[in-house]
């Protein structure tokens, strides 16, 4: 059963049988014992492509409820002996895995090695009531009561520009002159929202609407897009380093603190944690108040 739901799942049964770690063959020979064994064909398969039938479908929508059960089992029988094992799912940003999140998996990889993680790097925002997803990082805390966010470190933002965009279109000097500036905008996935430009001005916040001249939902394009000279850009300080290192993006408005961007780490409050998302959440919230990872 578990190997026909990854082969429907990854549709093709060389990536399912490197998923479980065995041969094609076998794992196809284990569909076909299925297929036997109910006396129908599940998967339409030729060289070059995969599909359920009709009965394949009607068993994949039933088949992922037993088959969590008896995962759940084998991790109530793992944690019972104290031991830290089985699957984790981690979701979060695409550029928080690739500056923060994978020297932390990979320092809890190596502290238990008995956890096959699994990391879903997209800025798309995952429900966490499925069960698919364990642990979230996320950097706006979840309005959906059913969620518990722990704040795990505050991200401070900079305000950028390229030495080419200055030197054509001036320096801002006040967080207003930026009206009369091209703006690269970021678009919350939670939302839909344009994120305003946000700074603090005599000790209170100001909140900046911007008209930006280009939208995009990745951090990191938006820091590129400015360091080709397209405008301003305002980005969590862990993003810019390798741009202002080779002085493709100054500071602007050094003055004039930017409000900075929260990060919480994220699990659905009504599920029974596993042992191992438990290990994982108390490790990373510890690595967070350790190491300067902002």
């Amino acid at each position: 059963m578990l190997a026909f739901v990854r082969a429907a799942d990854h549709g093709s049964f060389a990536a399912a049988a490197r998923e479980a770690g065995i041969s094609a063959a076998a794992l196809g020979q284990s569909v076909r014992r299925l297929e036997d064994h109910f006396g129908v064909r599940l998967l339409n398969r030729s060289t070059r492509s995969m599909s359920l039938t009709p009965e394949g479908e009607m068993l994949l929508s039933r088949a992922r409820g037993p088959l969590k059960e008896l995962d759940d089992i084998g991790r109530i029988f793992e944690e019972s002996r104290g031991r830290v094992a089985g699957t984790l799912r981690v979701s979060a940003p695409i550029g928080i895995v690739r500056h923060q999140l994978a020297g932390i998996v990979s320092a809890f990889a190596k502290n238990y090695p008995a956890v096959q993680i699994e990391i879903d790097a997209t800025d798309v925002l995952r429900d966490l009531t499925d069960e698919s997803i364990d642990v979230a990082i996320r950097v706006l805390r979840p309005n959906d009561s059913t969620i518990v966010a722990r704040k795990i470190s505050t991200l401070s933002a900079i305000t950028l520009a390229s030495p080419d965009y200055l030197a054509e279109a001036g320096i801002p000097s006040t967080p207003r002159d930026l009206e009369n500036h091209k703006c690269i905008g970021y678009r919350y996935a939670s939302t839909g929202r344009v994120a305003d430009l946000q700074f603090k001005v005599r000790n209170k916040s100001l909140s900046l609407p911007i008209q930006p001249t280009i939208i995009v939902n990745d951090v990191e394009v938006a820091c590129e897009i400015a360091a080709r000279g397209h405008g301003i850009v305002q980005p969590p300080s862990a993003y810019i380093p390798p741009y202002m290192e080779a002085g493709r993006l100054v500071r602007v408005l050094a003055n004039y603190t930017a409000k900075p961007w929260q990060l919480y780490i994220c699990y659905a409050s009504r599920r029974q944690l596993p042992l191992r998302a438990r290990a994982f959440i108390d490790f990373t919230v510890e690595q967070f108040r350790t190491t300067d990872l902002s």
